[in-house]
């Protein structure tokens, strides 16, 4: 499979079929149909074999890079197929995954999918090459493609660590933060003192001056506002 289609195609992860976030570093992508022909021929055909597709599945190989450097952000999603992919069972072994055109064109799928992840050449430091194999798990369903859509709102999929407290530093992990601003990223009612937007993927924000206790996450951009993250910060 040609990088070309790597290039060609995003994939996204779900734990719920709701809320997405970016399958990164592929460098490699082959979606394949894996059907099961079954023979009809009889003796009406002439001595000419007829067939007939009985059943269907679907797999999606991904080969990607993942870094391993505590120091590094790991992608969400990447993460969210790491734990699925290894030693998982029933749901725990399961993601939604979808497949689309980046260009806007007409191919975009999405299906539940069991998760492999396998890893190989892992002698350069920091970096490992990894083949995940999301092996369909029922209906393949074509959907309209999300790139029509625009950009999707902020997601947050962790805060570290808890109970800082103002003027503290707290990375916030997720997806789609590029264009935050500080006021655009709350501790409860309060925006952060300053952040440090490093990735799409990452935020380093200062907390503002409050009282200890419950203090939900959001991070907003022009897509929108993520959901709110439970946290629970110092004074």
């Amino acid at each position: 499979m040609s990088s070309q289609l790597a290039r060609r195609f995003k994939v996204d992860v779900s734990t719920d079929g709701v809320t997405w976030l970016p399958f990164l570093g592929i460098q490699d992508l082959a979606p394949k149909e894996n059907p099961t022909i079954v023979s009809t021929t009889d003796f009406d055909t002439n001595g000419f074999e007829t067939v007939e597709k009985t059943v269907t599945a679907a797999s999606l190989v991904a080969k990607i890079r993942h870094i391993l450097n505590a120091g590094n952000t790991v992608s969400p999603g990447q993460e969210l197929a790491r734990v699925a992919g290894q030693y998982q069972f029933q749901t725990a072994a399961r993601l939604y995954v979808r497949w689309y055109d980046r260009n806007n064109g007409p191919e975009a799928w999405q299906m539940y999918a069991i998760v492999d992840w396998t890893a190989s050449k892992t002698a350069a430091a920091d970096i490992e090459e990894v083949t995940v194999t999301f092996r369909g798990d029922g209906t393949v369903t074509a959907i309209t493609n999300p790139v029509a859509a625009g950009n999707p709102a902020p997601v947050i999929t962790a805060a570290t660590p808890s109970g800082v407290g103002s003027g503290g530093i707290v990375r916030i992990t997720g997806a789609y933060f590029t264009g935050t601003t500080a006021a655009q990223v709350k501790f409860g009612a309060n925006a952060a003192t300053a952040i440090d937007v490093i990735s799409d993927s990452l935020i380093e924000a200062v907390l503002p001056t409050a009282a200890a206790g419950s203090a939900p996450i959001t991070v907003a951009t022009t897509a929108g506002t993520s959901a709110a993250f439970a946290y629970t910060r110092g004074a």
